[in-house]
Parts: C-alpha cells; structure tokens; sequence
C-alpha cells in the first residue's frame, strides 16, 4: 500500500514538474515561426511568463507586412488535459474597421485532450457572440453568430457569408 502511494505522489510530482518547467517561451518561439510561413508576424510584444502561463502584452499583429491589429493581452495556458489561449481587447486598425467590428473584447480558444479532434472557441466584442469549433479531423471550421445591433446594421456585407438559421448566423470553411 505504501508502494503504491509512493508512486502516485512520485507521479504527480513529474507531471507537476513538467508542467512548471515547461519551455513556455521556445512553444511560443515555435508558433511564431510557424504564423511567419503564412505571412503572419506578431512583434513589440512584452513577454511575461508565468507558472502556468505564457502573458503577452501590446502585441501587434501583420499579415504581409501590413500592420492589421493590436492586442492588449494574450495569456497562454497549458494544463495536464487542456490548453487555453485568451485573447483580450483586439483593435482593428482603421482601414480595416470598414471590414470588420472592432474591438473584439474577448477570445478564447480550448483545446482538450478528452476532446482530442475539436478545438473550441467563443469570443465576443462589437460584433455580438460567437461560438465555434475547428473540427480537427475532417478538418472543418463552424462559427455560430449572435450579432449585435451593429453588425446587423453597419456589416451587412460580412453577414452575407453566413447561412440564417433560427436568428443566429452560420459559417463552415473547409481548410
């Protein structure tokens, strides 16, 4: 009994340990690299790393070369079962406000280890709510929208993309 016991605290101590020691850094220094293939570059970040977390602070965000958004925040979290990266206050710049709402007040994207083939998220800002999930495997996006008065009004063009369904608004992309 004591065996056991023994290599259940010896167990937990690893998996805690891992998760502490964790290259924080190097992950994200890996997603970096990764966006920087599809055109995508995120700088003048401040880092700020945590036990748990990776914090990033007053990011901007370019998409060839072309600065398209700020972030005030982005915290990336990793736990045993699941990940979490939230996003906070995103800020369109004005050219492209005409595109999209802005801001986008919150962003969360889970991904979970009981649910290994989906990656879930749900954010909401100016635009209303939304909520969705990246089907891993059969490699489709679905979005569900709630939108706002102001999407309704002022976004009439992007909502044309979705399909109206008993008042909420969807999407699917294939990738």
């Amino acid at each position: 009994m004591k065996t056991i016991f023994k290599l259940v605290i010896y167990f937990i101590v690893f998996v805690l340990s891992l998760l502490i020691l964790l290259p924080k850094q190097g992950a994200y220094n890996l997603l970096e690299k990764e966006l920087a293939k599809k055109d995508i570059v995120i700088s003048d970040e401040i880092r700020d790393e945590k036990l748990f977390a990776l914090n990033i602070k007053d990011s901007k965000l370019y998409y060839q070369g072309i600065e398209v958004a700020n972030t005030s925040k982005v915290s990336i979290s990793s736990f045993l079962l699941f990940s979490e990266i939230k996003i906070k206050d995103v800020k369109l710049l004005d050219s492209f406000k005409t595109m999209a709402p802005s801001p986008i007040s919150n962003l969360s994207i889970k991904h979970s280890v009981l649910e290994y083939d989906k990656i879930n998220i749900k954010g909401d800002g100016l635009f209303g709510e939304l909520l969705g999930h990246i089907d891993l495997i059969n490699r489709i996006v679905s979005i569900e929208l709630i939108p706002s008065k102001t999407m309704k009004n002022s976004y009439s063009k992007l909502l044309r993309n979705f399909r109206l369904k008993d008042g909420r608004y969807m999407y699917e992309y294939k990738f």
